[in-house]
């Protein structure tokens, strides 16, 4: 077993052995999560009862393309259908769109600056797309730019990536200017995204692989502005890697957001099961209305309560 510090969320990490074999946690103080990988269906089915939830460790966001905005606009429900068409015209009032691929790497340097200030805001922010400015520098036929301008400021931009082997223009990285915040800058832009992915021809467009827990590294509300915006949520091993499930149980919402939340599989096969949704909060009075979504066969009300780790 080892200790894993994400950000300041401790998690234990066992193997199934090491579960299976009985053993107990050690006195580590300020346990938050516990995770078993490479868990048997035998061992799910005897720690299911005990809050362990058999999960996939990446969610892949996906959705139908649309031509026009109002044909984007027209497939989302009545009231956030309204509410989105009032954020867009709010922001499209004063800025302008720019749509560049292959892209300029002058262009993407400023908008890495802005992505660095914008990752600098949160708080546990980390600068993943520093990882890949080389590879979207070698192959800039590959990148599609999505920028938003206030005159000559930059206030947003995509950088998003052609994927052909899946008929699918993904969300890489999204960075806005948080010295002036425009609640309607997200929505805007995913929707253009989508618009965009039509008129280079493809049938998807993707927002990006999340961490399967809202509600730390990641927030609750982008799960909820996803699913606003008609985004689905899968597994992320059934569009673009291995992604090997684990059974985690939340011990603590000490560090996190109260409600925080996950999705599990209904049953312990991963290419059988449905999808539920898991929402986590220390309150008695669970909501769990604000985190349903069609892709789900339920979503279960998970009580969090302070108590020593002790579940083998």
């Amino acid at each position: 077993m080892e200790i894993v510090e994400q950000h300041d969320l401790r998690i234990a990490v066992l193997d199934a052995r090491e579960a299976e074999s009985g053993d107990t946690l050690p006195d580590e103080p300020g346990i938050d999560m516990v995770r078993i990988v490479d868990p048997t269906p035998q061992l799910c089915a005897e720690l299911a009862p005990r809050g362990f939830l058999f999960k996939p460790q990446w969610l892949f966001w996906s959705r139908p393309v649309h031509p026009t905005v109002e044909a984007y606009l027209d497939t989302l429900g009545a009231r956030t259908r309204k509410h989105t068409r009032q954020a867009l015209r709010k922001t499209a009032q004063g800025h302008r769109l720019e749509v560049e691929t292959p892209i300029d790497p002058a262009r993407l340097d400023v908008w890495y600056r802005l992505y660095e200030r914008h990752i600098a805001s949160l708080p546990r922010g980390t600068l993943y797309a520093a990882e890949d400015l080389a590879d979207f520098r070698a192959h800039p036929d590959r990148v599609v730019g999505l920028y938003l301008y206030d005159g000559d400021r930059m206030a947003a931009g995509l950088i998003c990536l052609k994927v052909p082997r899946n008929d699918m223009l993904r969300i890489t990285y999204f960075a806005a200017d948080q010295e002036r915040p425009d609640p309607g800058i997200t929505p805007y832009m995913y929707v253009q995204a989508g618009v965009v992915a039509a008129e280079l021809g493809y049938g998807k467009l993707s927002a990006g692989a999340d961490p399967n827990f809202y509600g730390h590294d990641v927030a609750t509300g982008l799960y909820r502005l996803k699913k606003r915006l008609g985004f689905r949520a899968d597994p992320l091993w059934r569009f673009e890697a291995d992604d090997p499930p684990v059974l985690e149980r939340v011990v603590s919402l000490a560090r996190c957001e109260d409600p925080s939340f996950c999705v599990s599989y209904s049953g312990f096969d991963p290419t059988e099961s449905t999808l539920v949704g898991n929402v986590f909060s220390a309150r008695p009075d669970i909501d769990t209305t604000h985190f349903g979504a069609p892709m789900f066969s339920s979503v279960e009300a998970r009580p969090v309560t302070e108590r020593e780790v002790e579940f083998l």
